[in-house]
């Protein structure tokens, strides 16, 4: 866990660097169930570090009026234009392939007003264990970072955890993780070290 004001003075003093930042959305518009839309801003390091920058998580079953893809995309679009502001420009971002009526959303806005991002879909062809075992090997080589206002991406990392019986995740505490993993799933060279690499 690192702070944002961390990153930023590591940056006044030149020893942290962004070669890229990317975004990912994960959805459920459920009412019924605790499943959240989860938005994940995140940058990667030119020395090969993820850092999870920014989190908004909205859960249709605490709202008086539930969230609808539309209005997903205004929310998704103010959190994008202030991570942008804050950090740095996200142009592709991605999206739970799942969820093709948010994403013809995304795509209609984009058609209708112009918008700087490119909305993609999610690449699910990494199975889920692959991705928890890059997660977990970058967490040990330091190369996996939450700013500490990430509160539910930091939650889940910590109830995460496997079926009783079976040997797969369970399919739960997992859409900060999700959205994350979208976000970082095309530019996963970039991140960590292979063995005997690191300085």
């Amino acid at each position: 866990m690192v702070t944002a004001a961390w990153i930023k003075k590591e940056q006044r003093l030149g020893r942290l660097k962004f070669k890229r930042f990317s975004a990912g959305l994960d959805t459920s518009y459920s009412s019924r169930s605790p499943d959240t839309i989860a938005m994940i801003f995140q940058g990667i390091t030119i020395d090969r570090r993820l850092i999870i920058l920014d989190e908004k998580v909205y859960s249709n079953a605490e709202l008086d009026k539930p969230l609808a893809p539309s209005d997903t995309v205004k929310k998704f679009l103010g959190f994008l234009e202030e991570n942008q502001k804050e950090w740095g420009l996200a142009r592709d971002v991605f999206i739970d392939s799942a969820d093709q009526a948010t994403i013809t959303e995304l795509r209609k806005y984009k058609r209708l007003h112009g918008c700087i991002h490119n909305f993609l879909d999610a690449y699910k062809a990494l199975t889920i264990i692959d991705r928890i075992k890059l997660q977990l090997g970058w967490l040990q080589q330091g190369c996996y970072l939450v700013v500490n206002t990430c509160e539910e991406h930091m939650a889940e990392l910590e109830r995460y955890s496997w079926m009783e019986d079976k040997d797969e995740p369970e399919d739960r505490n997992d859409h900060t993780i999700n959205a994350s993993q979208y976000g970082w799933i095309p530019y996963r060279t970039l991140i960590g070290f292979e063995e005997g690499e690191k300085k």
